[in-house]
Protein backbone atom coordinates (compact mmCIF):
# COMPACT_ATOMS: atom_id res chain seq x y z
CA UNK A 1 0.00 0.00 0.00
CA UNK A 2 1.42 3.33 -0.63
CA UNK A 3 0.38 6.32 0.98
CA UNK A 4 0.17 9.60 -0.88
CA UNK A 5 -0.12 12.96 0.77
CA UNK A 6 -1.98 16.04 -0.91
CA UNK A 7 -1.81 19.43 0.87
CA UNK A 8 -4.22 22.56 -0.09
CA UNK A 9 -3.19 25.77 -1.01
CA UNK A 10 -5.10 27.06 2.67
CA UNK A 11 -2.56 24.36 4.23
CA UNK A 12 0.39 25.87 2.52
CA UNK A 13 -0.71 29.54 3.53
CA UNK A 14 -1.41 28.55 7.39
CA UNK A 15 2.35 26.94 7.13
CA UNK A 16 3.90 29.84 6.24
CA UNK A 17 2.90 31.61 8.97
CA UNK A 18 4.86 29.52 10.99
CA UNK A 19 9.07 29.95 11.61
CA UNK A 20 11.22 27.52 10.93
CA UNK A 21 11.13 25.73 14.16
CA UNK A 22 7.33 25.52 14.24
CA UNK A 23 7.13 24.13 10.33
CA UNK A 24 10.15 21.72 11.64
CA UNK A 25 7.93 20.37 14.22
CA UNK A 26 4.58 20.52 12.07
CA UNK A 27 6.30 18.01 9.40
CA UNK A 28 8.64 15.84 11.68
CA UNK A 29 5.10 14.49 13.30
CA UNK A 30 3.05 14.77 10.32
CA UNK A 31 5.67 12.73 9.00
CA UNK A 32 5.34 10.14 12.28
CA UNK A 33 1.71 9.99 12.18
CA UNK A 34 1.97 8.92 8.34
CA UNK A 35 4.04 6.10 8.86
CA UNK A 36 1.48 5.12 11.56
CA UNK A 37 -0.83 4.78 9.15
CA UNK A 38 1.32 3.28 6.81
CA UNK A 39 2.14 0.31 9.51
CA UNK A 40 -1.64 0.21 10.72
CA UNK A 41 -4.41 2.57 10.47
CA UNK A 42 -5.38 2.15 14.01
CA UNK A 43 -2.47 3.03 15.75
CA UNK A 44 -3.81 6.76 14.87
CA UNK A 45 -6.60 6.45 17.03
CA UNK A 46 -5.23 8.38 19.78
CA UNK A 47 -3.98 11.05 17.75
CA UNK A 48 -7.04 11.96 15.52
CA UNK A 49 -10.42 12.17 16.43
CA UNK A 50 -13.71 13.48 14.27
CA UNK A 51 -14.86 17.24 15.92
CA UNK A 52 -18.85 16.88 14.51
CA UNK A 53 -20.41 13.87 13.39
CA UNK A 54 -21.10 13.44 10.12
CA UNK A 55 -22.94 11.16 8.51
CA UNK A 56 -24.61 10.99 4.72
CA UNK A 57 -26.42 7.75 4.58
CA UNK A 58 -24.82 3.67 5.60
CA UNK A 59 -22.96 4.21 2.12
CA UNK A 60 -20.96 7.09 3.11
CA UNK A 61 -18.89 8.38 6.23
CA UNK A 62 -17.16 11.34 6.61
CA UNK A 63 -13.32 10.79 6.53
CA UNK A 64 -12.63 14.00 7.56
CA UNK A 65 -10.07 14.31 10.65
CA UNK A 66 -8.48 16.67 13.36
CA UNK A 67 -4.88 15.08 13.96
CA UNK A 68 -3.22 16.51 17.54
CA UNK A 69 -0.05 17.84 16.69
CA UNK A 70 0.40 19.65 19.97
CA UNK A 71 -1.69 20.95 22.72
CA UNK A 72 -1.95 24.11 20.68
CA UNK A 73 -2.11 23.28 17.12
CA UNK A 74 -4.36 20.84 14.58
CA UNK A 75 -4.39 19.49 11.31
CA UNK A 76 -7.59 19.51 9.16
CA UNK A 77 -7.31 16.31 6.94
CA UNK A 78 -8.69 13.55 5.25
CA UNK A 79 -7.52 9.87 5.49
CA UNK A 80 -9.24 7.90 2.46
CA UNK A 81 -8.30 4.42 1.08
CA UNK A 82 -8.47 4.21 -2.59
CA UNK A 83 -8.39 0.60 -3.28
CA UNK A 84 -8.09 0.59 -6.85
CA UNK A 85 -4.55 2.15 -7.07
CA UNK A 86 -4.27 0.52 -3.24
CA UNK A 87 -3.06 3.81 -1.67
CA UNK A 88 -4.33 5.76 0.79
CA UNK A 89 -4.97 9.01 -0.01
CA UNK A 90 -4.22 11.75 2.79
CA UNK A 91 -5.29 15.76 2.07
CA UNK A 92 -4.20 18.34 4.10
CA UNK A 93 -6.22 20.90 4.35
CA UNK A 94 -5.63 23.52 7.57
CA UNK A 95 -3.40 23.47 10.31
CA UNK A 96 -4.69 25.86 12.99
CA UNK A 97 -4.60 26.22 16.58
CA UNK A 98 -7.05 24.28 18.70
CA UNK A 99 -8.94 26.99 19.79
CA UNK A 100 -9.81 27.46 15.91
CA UNK A 101 -10.16 23.57 15.01
CA UNK A 102 -14.00 23.65 15.39
CA UNK A 103 -14.56 26.57 12.62
CA UNK A 104 -11.86 25.13 10.33
CA UNK A 105 -13.22 21.83 10.49
CA UNK A 106 -17.02 23.56 10.02
CA UNK A 107 -15.46 25.40 7.04
CA UNK A 108 -13.60 22.22 5.10
CA UNK A 109 -16.54 20.19 5.88
CA UNK A 110 -19.09 22.49 4.08
CA UNK A 111 -16.75 22.72 1.19
CA UNK A 112 -15.88 19.34 0.87
CA UNK A 113 -19.45 17.67 1.63
CA UNK A 114 -21.39 20.40 -0.38
CA UNK A 115 -22.97 17.90 -2.99
CA UNK A 116 -24.74 15.84 0.20
CA UNK A 117 -26.14 18.80 1.37
CA UNK A 118 -28.56 19.03 -1.59
CA UNK A 119 -29.03 15.31 -2.59
CA UNK A 120 -33.16 15.47 -1.32
CA UNK A 121 -33.51 18.99 -3.09
CA UNK A 122 -35.61 18.66 -6.95
CA UNK A 123 -33.40 20.88 -9.58
CA UNK A 124 -36.45 21.81 -12.41
CA UNK A 125 -33.87 22.10 -15.88
CA UNK A 126 -35.19 24.24 -18.51
CA UNK A 127 -34.41 24.61 -21.82
CA UNK A 128 -34.46 28.07 -23.61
Amino acid sequence: MEILIESTKEFEQDLDKFNNREKFKVIKKLNRYVELIYKNKNLLENHIFKLKDIKFNAEYDSSLYALIIDKNLRIILTIDDDPIFDATVVTLFRVVSTEDAAKAYSLVAESLYQDFSVKNQEIEVRSS
